[in-house]
């Protein structure tokens, strides 16, 4: 509580108590009638509340009066109080870092996201071949690469610390009305809810021999982040795409509202995919919105045809593109299930409308004792992520029945 809340306290008791002496007035000596006597009760019980928030606000200003105390005491050790060495440079960058990592000058670091970005880094000729990439970013490109919830253009949340994270989420959408003039505005309220977004940890061990990491001639950083990063990204990516929301990401599939039912177990049918195209909310049916499905289903799908007998899946003309169904992009997700019974093979999603939270950055540690006796220096990599929905209207599944 700010001194400017107790200030407006202290005002609002003396207030309260102006009214209890103005009730008191008013009677003259005769009993308060029922009106009088509640409110004589409503000004008493907000006395009582008012001093126990004045009570709290000067608690919590003593505390940060102690608090300030002690730190000044602290600081008047001058250099018994300051760290004279730093265990990593912030200054240095990652290839740096891990290079002393590797010759044993530092144990651990933290690679985050690199902060400058200078013309257009997705373009090599336009940029790209001058920004700096940190590990980090070298991690999250491949957890594009391993995660089609991420590449299909999943709303991506970096924040430097693992606390939970909560997130508004809408449940309902409010609408509008014509209303006549002077008409009555009738009443819509949006369905706000909130999701909690944790950081789950997500690590990796990668052991490199001695003889290995002496040799000059081998580039270790590109080799060990590409195996370590995969590991650690591929296991992520995973749960991002199917993952059951129990001690670990809630995937897109499962996260996702079933907007229709196959006739069989394993069928999918071009009605099937018509209705779940159909069921999806038109504000939701943009650019950004995609299929997402599993290997199985793909080919159950690419032998479909419309009622004219044409294909419905267009293979893309341009490598590097996704293929088409329905006019929307397709991305083949190998994490999610087959079209068997109960499972939920086929995704329609508005990317966006799906939250993946990455909590601080890559921490990679190095340990020449785990396997000592195999002359092994072992690396051990790990990120912090989770993921849910954050609009369930666009989110949609066929299940199959």
């Amino acid at each position: 509580m700010s001194p400017a809340d107790i200030s407006a306290s202290f005002e609002a008791r003396q207030h309260a108590v102006s009214e209890l002496r103005r009730l008191v007035e008013d009677a003259d000596g005769s009993e308060l009638n029922a009106e009088q006597q509640a409110e004589f009760e409503r000004q008493n019980t907000a006395i009582d509340s008012l001093d126990a928030r004045i009570r709290s606000g000067l608690d919590h200003i003593e505390r940060e009066a102690k608090a300030t105390a002690a730190l000044d005491e602290f600081r008047a050790f001058g250099d018994l109080t300051t760290p004279h060495e730093s265990a990593v440079d912030t200054k240095v960058d990652d290839e740096t870092l891990f290079r002393q990592l590797v010759t044993g000058e530092i144990r651990s670091f933290t690679s985050l996201p690199s902060e400058q970005r200078d013309m257009t880094k997705g373009v090599a000729t336009a940029g790209g071949n001058i920004v700096h990439s940190s590990m980090w970013d070298r991690i999250v490109d491949k957890l594009e690469e391993e995660s089609q919830v991420v590449r299909a253009g999943a709303t991506v949340i970096n924040t430097a610390g693992g606390e939970d994270l909560l997130v508004p989420r809408v449940g309902t959408n409010p609408t509008g009305a014509l209303v006549a003039e002077a008409g009555t505005i009738g009443e819509s309220d949006a369905v706000i809810q909130q999701v909690s977004l944790g950081a789950f940890k997500y690590a990796a061990l990668t052991q490199v021999s001695t003889e290995l990491l002496s040799d000059s001639m081998f580039n270790v950083a590109d080799f060990v982040t590409r195996i370590g990063g995969q590991a650690v990204t591929r296991a992520l990516g995973t749960d991002l795409s199917n993952g059951s929301g129990s001690s670990k990401p809630k995937g897109i599939a499962q996260a996702a509202t079933s907007f229709g039912t196959s006739a069989t177990a394993t069928t999918i049918t071009y009605a099937n995919l018509v209705e779940v195209e159909a069921t999806m909310p038109i504000p939701y049916r943009t650019r950004e919105t995609c299929w997402l499905m599993s290997p199985e289903a793909v080919k159950v799908i690419r032998l479909l045809t419309d009622d004219q007998s044409r294909p419905l899946w267009e293979p893309s003309l341009q490598a590097g593109n996704p293929d088409q169904l329905l006019g929307y992009s397709v991305y083949v997700d190998g994490n999610l299930d087959a079209a068997t019974s109960g499972k939920r093979a086929v995704v329609f999603a508005h990317a966006p409308s799906y939250a993946v939270r990455l909590a601080g950055g890559l921490q990679v540690d190095r340990s020449e004792d785990f396997a000592f006796s195999s002359g092994l220096v072992t690396f051990r990599y790990q990120i912090h992520g989770d993921g849910d929905a954050i609009d369930t209207n666009g989110l949609g599944c066929l299940t199959q029945a």
